[in-house]
């Protein structure tokens, strides 16, 4: 048994490494390809690193920088929040649940209607409310899969973090069985809170409207995003806890690629 743990836990040590790998790679790609046609969320621009520096810089080092910032950034905390994740008995990342059709289509569909529920937000908030313009997808298909890639790895590594952190921090004063649910229930809300608050200021950049920093985003702007980005965060929290680290990250993946690509197209 013992040994049985200690080859699964390598295994996802090793799934780990390769998920970082693509999601560097992704960011790289991005500004390698695209080159600022687009711009990546959480990645600095050509412009902006142009201006930090102070000299002119190529669109390969600009892949360069936020693939490494990545690696660094994301690679830690996930190491942290993996470790911490055995610790709380999460399911590994790749697991036997992953084997079975049935969970196989239920990732598929929650990626898919979560893929249509951002599209049907976006046009809510430009028929309805005409408060801001969301740009929906990408210039190209390159910008949208490279970037959806990135985005489901990135922020699901970082959620996984956060999630088992939460949950070490607080599961010593919980002994019960039912307090530890009632204690994922609040962890997942929380981060699901956290994962749709960082989405504010990258959000903004997809917008009709500039505004110089976050703290100058009206409040019913920010509680709009929050309710376009947090219903996402519950969805991925629940699959990272009953199917592991691979299904949330497969259903974020599903979204965005139906969100930022296939629905984009068709339109």
């Amino acid at each position: 048994m013992e040994g049985s743990s200690f080859m699964e836990r390598k295994r996802s040590y090793v799934v780990y490494g390769c998920l970082v790998f693509v999601l560097c790679l992704s960011a790289f790609l991005f500004d390698v390809i695209v080159q600022n046609s687009d711009i990546m969320p959480h990645s600095f621009d050509w412009s902006g690193l142009t201006q930090l520096v102070g000299r002119h810089v190529s669109y390969n080092e600009l892949g360069l920088v936020n693939a490494l910032w990545r690696l660094v950034a994301y690679g830690a905390m996930g190491l942290l929040g993996l470790r911490l994740s055995f610790k709380l008995g999460f399911k590994d990342i790749l697991n036997d649940d992953l084997k079975r059709p049935k969970i196989i289509v239920a990732i598929i569909l929650a990626g898919v209607v979560m893929g249509v529920f951002f599209t049907w937000y976006d046009i809510m908030i430009k028929n309805e409310f005409e408060l801001f313009t969301l740009k929906l997808g990408f210039s190209n298909l390159a910008s949208g899969i490279l970037t959806s890639l990135a985005e489901g790895i990135g922020d699901q590594i970082l959620n996984m973090f956060r999630v088992s952190f939460f949950m070490w921090l607080f599961s010593k004063a919980v002994k019960s069985e039912d307090g530890r649910k009632i204690l994922f229930l609040g962890v997942t809300v929380l981060c699901a809170l956290i994962f749709a608050v960082e989405h504010i200021p990258t959000t903004m950049i997809f917008t009709a409207i500039n505004f110089r920093s976050i703290f100058s985003v009206p409040i019913y702007m920010s509680m709009i995003i929050i309710g376009l980005y947090a219903p996402l965060g519950l969805v991925c929290t629940y699959f990272l806890k009953k199917h592991g680290l691979l299904s949330a990250i497969a259903v974020h993946f599903i979204c965005d690629l139906t969100w930022r690509v296939i629905i984009y197209t068709l339109r």
